[in-house]
Formats: structure tokens, sequence, C-alpha cells
């Protein structure tokens, strides 16, 4: 029983409700506070953006792949393929890229490094495939492709500088006389191409190599067969030299390049073997590389 003869609970009665407390919106903390809304306001809008335009760019890089990978020794469609594929890739750099400079403009820019990685990283794939695809017919036997710096150089832009006429025709325009006339001189701006989403784009390229690998098999053409798996080759030697114990994508990507010069290999070695044979029945996967090999990196 309840020691109060009334039977009920003490806390039972309704609570008043408190009066809102009203902020000082001249409260220097307050406003300092308001500031702060607004500036991270506009950085998630301005991070929303970049994904948006980092999206576009990287389906667009992925359909510049297909379609490099497209090229067929026996239909003869190689200088169209990679003509239509440099004028894809040049509005890429001429329109998206210069939409996420504009972005980054004035900004840290690795404040919102993972806003536009993968598309990045995924147009590097393409761009370097391409120029590997161009430089396959050249007289020299070193195939090469743009380094970072190279690529840095290509996405330079001019701030486009004009006045603004007025949209209603009704209204005159009024001239201003004796007017000094002041030349604008134009600012220039770029996209930053960061060193490390260079390497990290550049070693997806070798995913590509090891398809265009088999694809020549299966068209017949051994020769570029061979020369795509040394190619291969020389990509994983480079890229195991790294010393970059903490680089966990990195390591990560390597892993997956290591498969892919394991199959590139498998194939070299039923042309080896078979001859002919093999650019007519295709090769066989059935005996998969050990995975207890150790490549010194692990």
């Amino acid at each position: 029983m309840p020691k109060n003869g009334s039977g009920g609970n003490r806390n039972s009665a309704p609570r008043k409700r408190q009066p809102a407390v009203q902020l000082d919106e001249e409260n220097p903390i307050v406003q300092a506070f308001r500031n702060y809304s607004a500036e991270l306001t506009i950085k998630h809008d301005r991070h929303e953006r970049i994904v948006k335009l980092s999206r576009d760019i990287t389906i667009e890089s992925k359909r510049i792949i297909f379609l490099l990978h497209s090229i067929d020794s026996r239909k003869q469609n190689k200088e169209k393929v990679l003509e239509e594929a440099r004028q894809r890739l040049a509005k890429l750099i001429e329109v998206n890229f210069r939409a996420v400079a504009l972005e980054l403009r004035d900004q840290d820019v690795y404040q919102f490094r993972g806003a536009y990685s993968p598309g990045l990283q995924e147009f590097i794939e393409a761009y370097t495939y391409m120029e590997y695809l161009c430089s396959e017919d050249s007289a020299t036997e070193n195939k090469c492709v743009s380094d970072w710096q190279a690529l840095q150089a290509v996405m330079q832009y001019i701030e486009e500088t004009g006045k603004a006429k007025s949209e209603d025709p009704g209204v005159p325009e009024v001239e201003v006389l004796d007017e000094p006339v002041v030349e604008e001189v134009p600012k220039k701006f770029q996209f930053f191409v960061d060193p490390t989403e260079y390497v990290l784009g550049l070693s997806d390229l070798t995913g590509e190599l090891m398809r265009r690998c088999i694809n020549s098999l299966g068209s017949g053409d051994t020769d570029t067969c061979l020369e795509t798996c040394k190619t291969l080759q020389q990509f994983y030697t480079g890229y195991i030299s790294l010393n970059c114990p903490r680089a966990r994508e990195l390591w990560r990507k390597i892993t997956t390049m290591r498969q892919s010069v394991l199959k590139a290999e498998n194939v070299c070695y039923n042309v080896k073997v078979r001859g002919g044979e093999a650019a007519k029945w295709g090769a066989t996967f059935d005996q998969k590389p050990s995975e207890e090999v150790d490549e010194g990196f692990y």
C-alpha cells in the first residue's frame, strides 16, 4: 500500500510546460553556429554535385572502354573506333572535368577526393587504354601512355569572360560614353590530377589488357596476344616493386593484376604449345594457378 492515503502515484500529476526560451540572435556564439551551419550546407551541396558529375564520368568512361574492346582485326575498324573514342574522351575533359574543376576552384581538393575519385580512376583507365591501342601500330617497340603530369597538362582551362547581354528585347541597351576600356585578363584554373589516383587508375588498365589478350586469341591474332602478355608482365613487375605497405587499396589492385597476368600467361602458353589449334579452338582455363605462390609482397 502506498504511504499516502490517496492511493495514487505522486508523479502522476501533470507537469507544467516550461516556456520556450528564445535564442538571442545577437549572441556571438549563436551567430558563429549559424555560420557553421551555412558552411556545412554549402559543402554538402558541392559534394553532391561533384558525386553526380563523377558518376557521369564513370558511366561514359565505361562505355568508351566497351567501345575500344569492339576493335577487331577482321573488321578493320580500328581507326574509326579510335577516332570516336578520342572525341568522346576530349568531350569528357572539356565538359565534365571542367565542371568539376569549377566546383573545386579555391577549395581544398583533398576534402572532396572521395567524391570524384571513382570517376577519375575510370577515366584514366579509358584514356590510357586508348593511348595504348594508338601506340600498337607505331614503329617503336615500346608502348607508352601518358604519365600524370601529361594528363595534368591536358586539364588546363581558361575562364570564359564575357558581358552578359539583357535577355529582355524590350529593354534598350544603354551606352556609356567616355568610359575607359579595361581589358580583363582571363583567369586560368585546372583540374588537379592526384598522382595517387593516377597510379590506382593505371593499375586497372591491366584488366583491359588481359581482356584484349583473350579477345585477340579468339579472333586469331596470336601476335597481339603475345605482345599484350609482355606488356602485362612489365606492368606487374613495376607495381610489385613499389614499397607502399600501408596502401591497402593499391595492394588489392596488385592482387587483381596478378590474376590478370596469370590468365594472360595461360593463354600464351596454349598458343605456344598448341600453335594454330589454340587460336582456332580457344584457350582452356581448367588448370587454375595456385594461390600459394608467393610473389614476395604478401
